[in-house]
């Protein structure tokens, strides 16, 4: 967890401070809709599953006594909250035209030009759809939600080292779709 994110729950936590709870909401908000849709597959579904899990820190925030790390603390909510969700709806998962894209860095402006990076980014997007779904979910925390590989393992319940051979895939079929792509 960051400092500013201590700092923040601390206040949020200790001194009830409603501008440190609209800056952690601020701050996370989107990047828990994008991890929540690699549950639902529903933009609504997400926005109303990341806000009760907000409402819920806020209501609760005097008993959270043990949390330590929020971000992780937060996936760990929304992903318990998506499962119940599906489970109670049992929602029928399918994609609607990703609304949620992957972030890629931008290239150097020297390297290649903005037509060709975004057809890079596009053949990297392609690349990560066509990876297992659990490859695919645990890549985009990391890249997405840039959670590290000790938390993605928190909140999916998996060791780290599942983590870590899961990213190397992704990294490894990512690469040889370039591969192919740009014939290098």
């Amino acid at each position: 967890m960051t400092t500013e994110d201590q700092i923040l729950w601390k206040n949020i936590h200790e001194a009830d401070d409603i501008e440190a709870f609209e800056e952690l909401h601020a701050r996370y908000f989107s990047a828990l809709c994008n991890f929540t849709y690699s549950y639902l597959r529903n933009k609504q579904l997400c926005e109303e599953v990341v806000s009760d899990v907000f409402v819920a820190l806020w209501q609760k925030r005097k008993e959270l006594n043990h949390v330590r790390a929020i971000k992780s603390f937060m996936y760990t909510c929304a992903k318990n909250l998506s499962i119940d969700t599906i489970r109670k709806n049992k929602i029928r998962i399918q994609s609607d035209t990703s609304l949620y894209e992957i972030e890629i860095p931008d290239a150097d402006d020297h390297i290649l030009s903005p037509l060709e990076q975004n057809e890079f980014k596009e053949h990297i997007n392609i690349a990560i759809e066509q990876l297992p779904p659990q490859c695919k979910l645990i890549f985009k925390m990391l890249i997405n939600d840039q959670l590290t590989y000790k938390e993605i393992a928190e909140v999916l319940n998996l060791s780290r080292k599942t983590v870590e051979a899961q990213i190397a895939i992704a990294y490894k079929k990512i690469t040889l779709h370039l591969k192919k792509i740009y014939h290098c």
